[in-house]
């Protein structure tokens, strides 16, 4: 894992409106880190980066979103119109320098095009769990930013793996008859508490059922993956009390003794919303099974409301999560069966269904792969182009990687070989038969 504080030379937020004057410049920043940083360097960089967004209007009405000097690259972000976040990453100084990097200290080194996904959540986080920046006074922002993104910050890491460069969603492939006894667990809990609506059903880190708009459905699944259930997971690891109610289910959130005014508030795009609406987020689990759900910030929730939910839902999700358990078990057997030496991962665009090399989740990282080959892969997967809707591209670099990027109606397929000897053929041969093997029908070959 790398941390991404050490990487990070600086992150800021700056409105050029709330300081327009000369002298006002401080109040433009709403947030800067490292927060020891002086207020001359603050102004400094926040007035270089103006000059480059104000010089680039002039080419192109498309937003700047790099700027790369020899030891540093801006990446830029304007979520909200006059609201901008830019990160500035520390870069080797030459080529030779990247080489020596990637080969001896790969673990260190961080690909740009995940900075930049990095700044995107990092926005889409706090618009969830905050709201707009433009809805907070000149007041409220200073310190929101601060009580946000400074824990944000620095609790991010990243490792050099497929699952950083493109980031979706892992589902959880069932059969019929183990989804149905899903969709019939959240109908009866949707129809015996009404104000309580389903919108994720979570096994171990895999989506079994999402009813959010998809973007923030990956949101809240980052959110989930990797800051609360890790910390679910190891105090069920610890044991104790906590393993104990973990048997028969238990709210995560609320937590135990938490009344109304502390339920956590959300902001999500329901499939049935045309726009982001303010809800509490309700979380429960029991083995290894996560449901959340929500409920108007209108309604009232009582104690009595939860302990009831808690009775109806942890037996029926006990039994579930048994049945899911069961078939889990079954798959892992079979998946060994056809683990593959070589790495390879699967996405799809409209769904961001995530599907990497097995064995290789959140929670389980896999062994990281050099660094040059995840900026190819990165590369290919930005430029939309470099595929098309349909295409197919394999890559050799000079020590021996074979890089495979295939799509086909927004999915995209990419496998990584390392072989010596081997030619054109026979990699094309090799990626055929993972793609039949892993992908079963998922991933069409033209006739």
């Amino acid at each position: 894992m790398i941390d991404v504080k050490a990487k990070i030379s600086s992150f800021f937020i700056f409105n050029s409106s709330f300081g327009p004057r000369e002298g006002e410049e401080l109040q433009r920043i709403l947030y800067f880190y490292p927060s020891q940083t002086s207020a001359d360097t603050q102004k400094m960089q926040v007035g270089l980066c103006e000059a480059v967004i104000k010089f680039m209007s002039t080419f192109s009405p498309k937003p700047c979103e790099a700027l790369r000097t020899q030891t540093k690259k801006y990446i830029f972000y304007q979520p909200e119109k006059g609201y901008w976040m830019v990160l500035v990453v520390r870069i080797p100084y030459t080529t030779k320098a990247l080489s020596a990097i990637g080969e001896s200290k790969g673990t260190d080194f961080v690909i740009p095009s995940v900075m930049f996904d990095l700044l995107k959540s990092s926005y889409k986080m706090f618009r969830m769990f905050r709201g707009l920046f433009k809805n907070f006074t000149v007041e409220e922002i200073y310190s929101v930013c601060d009580q946000f993104f400074t824990p944000y910050i620095l609790s991010r890491n990243i490792s050099n793996d497929v699952a950083d460069v493109i980031q979706g969603i892992s589902y959880l492939p069932l059969d019929k008859n183990a989804f149905f006894k899903v969709l019939c667990f959240i109908d009866l809990l949707e129809v015996n508490y009404p104000h309580f609506k389903c919108i994720s059903f979570i096994y171990n880190e895999q989506l079994i059922w999402n009813g959010l708009d998809t973007d923030d459905m990956l949101t809240l699944y980052q959110y989930l993956v990797q800051s609360l259930l890790p910390k679910e997971v190891e105090k069920e690891i610890h044991g104790g009390a906590v393993a104990a109610a973990q048997r028969h289910g238990r709210f995560i959130h609320p937590s135990e003794g938490n009344h109304e005014e502390k339920l956590m508030k959300v902001y999500l795009k329901r499939e049935e919303d045309s726009e982001a609406k303010q809800y509490y987020l309700v979380v429960y689990r029991t083995m290894s099974a996560t449901i959340c759900l929500t409920v108007d910030v209108t309604v009232e929730v009582q104690p009595e409301m939860l302990r009831s939910l808690d009775t109806f839902i942890g037996p029926q999700l006990s039994t579930i999560a048994s049945i899911i358990g069961e078939q889990c078990t079954i798959h892992a057997l079979q998946t060994a069966q056809l683990l593959s030496e070589h790495k390879f991962v699967y996405f799809n665009r409209l769904n961001l269904a995530f599907k990497t090399s097995p064995s290789v989740t959140k929670l389980h990282p896999s062994t990281a792969v050099k660094p040059e080959v995840l900026s190819i892969i990165a590369d290919i997967h930005t430029d939309k182009k470099s595929l098309g809707n349909y295409g197919e591209i394999i890559i050799k670099t000079p020590d021996e990687y074979w890089i495979t990027g295939k799509s086909s109606n927004d999915r995209e397929f990419y496998v990584i070989i390392q072989e010596k000897n081997a030619n054109l053929k026979e990699i094309a041969d090799e990626v055929r038969r993972i793609c039949e093997t892993q992908m079963k029908g998922i991933f069409f070959y033209p006739m």
